[in-house]
Parts: C-alpha cells; structure tokens; sequence
C-alpha cells in the first residue's frame, strides 16, 4: 500500500519508480511529499515565500529541540515554517496533536506544549499540553492524511523531518534535529 502511494506520487512529479526498479532517491521521495503537501494540515509560523514543511510528534524530543533553534528564525527573510503534527511515539501523541489543531489558537497551543515540554505532570512525557478529551473526527481525519503524506518518505522516515524547495528549485530533506546552530543556518540558507 505505502509503496503504491510512493509509486503514485512519484508518477504524479514525473518521476519513474516502481517496486521493480530501484529505490528512489532523497530528492525524489521529498518531490513526491512536496507534491502532496496541499493535502496536510498545519500549523504556520511567520510568513513569506520561503517555505519548510516540518513533520513531529507533539512528544518528540528531536522535534522539542529543532522548535527551539527555530525560533529565531521565523519569519526572518520570509522563512514560513509549517509545522506538520503526526502521532506516532506514544499514545498521547494523538490527544496533544489533537489539542494543537482543535485549539482556537493552533500557533499558540504548538507554543504550549514546547514551552511546557517535560514539565506538565497533567500532560504526562514530551509535550506539555494535555491531550484532547475527544478527537473529533475532523480532526483525525487531518491527523490520518498527514501521516499518510510522511509515509511517502518509506524508509527516511525519521522525526522531525523538514522538507523544502532549495534555491535551484530542487526538493530537499532533513531528518532530525540540526547538530548545532551552523548547521541548522547553513540548511536555511538553501530554502527557496
């Protein structure tokens, strides 16, 4: 099924993969994603034309620390940074992700449960915000065709991941958490 949706997305990029041939590349699978990141529900911060699409779970700790070394960075020369919310590591992953989009302020709820990562004895491990009592069906809905969107990445699948369009108009990707500050800006600098 996963690999007849990356077959799907790749054919749809123009790409020409099939299980018979060999594996597509990084650039490929990050293509065939961008392709599909219409279909994603997000959480925006800052604004402007240069976009990256970041996949976390609300109890990532990679996902924890990439937020922070973000921060300084939103909205700087037109960075958006759209923050994709999946659940995957724990069974409050779906209720935190769950609270985040059903808030009324999403960007603010994200906000929540970083800055109260680890400290919430209500909200339990990672993410500080409490999970939802009830996931409307909307709501996991959105939850379902993000995921489906990060399985296109098959076998880089990895938290975070950050996926963009570089300067020359090619699909990037980057899994995890920056090393350090240098590496993190040195990512940024490609973004288109």
């Amino acid at each position: 099924m996963i690999r007849a949706t990356i077959a799907a997305a790749l054919v749809a990029v123009g790409a020409a993969w099939s299980p018979a041939h060999a594996a597509p590349s990084p650039e490929q699978l990050a293509g065939a994603m961008l392709h599909q990141m219409a279909q994603t529900t997000a959480v925006t911060l800052g604004a402007g034309p240069r976009v990256v699409d970041v996949f976390f779970d609300p109890n990532c700790p990679y996902c924890h620390e990439l937020y922070e070394d973000l921060q300084p960075w939103i909205g700087k020369q037109g960075l958006q940074l759209r923050w994709i919310p999946v659940s995957v590591l724990a069974r409050s992953s779906e209720g935190k992700a769950a609270a985040m989009l059903q808030a009324a302020d999403p960007a603010r709820a994200l906000a929540r449960n970083e800055s109260e990562y680890g400290r919430n004895p209500h909200a339990g491990s990672g993410g500080g915000l409490v999970p939802a009592a009830r996931v409307a069906p909307a709501t996991r809905e959105e939850l379902a065709r993000n995921l489906k969107v990060l399985h296109a990445a098959d076998a880089y699948f990895g938290f975070p991941m950050m996926i963009w369009r570089d300067s020359s108009g090619k699909a990037q990707m980057f899994l995890g958490a920056p090393r350090d500050a240098a590496q993190l800006k040195t990512l940024l600098a490609t973004v288109q």
